[in-house]
């Protein structure tokens, strides 16, 4: 993992401990692909919200070169990274303070992973045609609410909890203790997204980033 040039201290601090205590704090899933970023030259921005228009996105750094590259090289999973970027928003550190930048990379590092994965599937497909990777909208969205309900619970603190209840991506259990709720997840994309699984899944991520298949 990279920054970007000319980010603030405080921003690149706040970052490095985020990804310190996911390594730390997170399932086996956060550490696998937070593991895979951080050994990998993904960049990481920090930008003004106004700019990006959320607390976090994430893409590809130059859809002209991950398509040249695509086009003439074997990618790994990790060369995969080093065309993505997230970009935080200023104000997700500032006001949302370390659990604010933690929930940010873990919804958008599995984000990059996603993308990362179809990248490289798409240029082994000579050798490995069936493991073609191409998810929706949908599917990446689920995947990151999934994982950021799981960290939630794994941290179990009082604020993320009640942050994941609030989002719906936690529920109250039976037993009264909080667990992921899927069928909350369902009902935030739809109503914050649009999307519905197998009917209104949104765009392939092929689209979403400009490549050319």
């Amino acid at each position: 993992m990279k920054f970007d040039d000319g980010i603030d201290k405080k921003y690149r601090d706040s970052v490095n401990a985020a990804f310190d205590t996911i390594m730390k704090v997170g399932d086996d899933e956060h550490r696998m692909y937070i593991g895979e970023i951080l050994d990998s030259e993904m960049l990481i921005r920090v930008r003004p919200v106004s700019e990006i228009n959320a607390s976090g996105v994430t893409g590809v750094i130059s859809a002209v070169k991950t398509n040249y590259d695509l086009a003439t090289e074997r990618l790994s999973l990790r060369d995969a990274l080093g065309l993505i970027y997230i970009a935080i928003a200023e104000e997700t550190i500032d006001t949302g303070g370390q659990r604010g930048c933690e929930g940010t990379l873990v919804h958008e590092g599995r984000h990059a992973y996603d993308f990362a994965a179809m990248i490289e599937s798409h240029s082994n497909a000579d050798m490995n045609p069936l493991g073609v990777l191409d998810p929706t909208l949908y599917d990446l969205e689920w995947n990151a609410h999934k994982a950021a309900g799981n960290y939630m619970l794994r941290v179990g603190k009082t604020d993320y909890l009640d942050e994941g209840l609030g989002l719906m991506i936690l529920c109250n259990g039976k037993n009264g203790d909080c667990e992921v709720d899927d069928d909350g997840i369902r009902r935030r994309l739809n109503e914050s997204y649009g999307l519905i699984a197998d009917s209104r899944t949104g765009p392939l991520a092929t689209k979403m980033l400009g490549i050319v298949v």
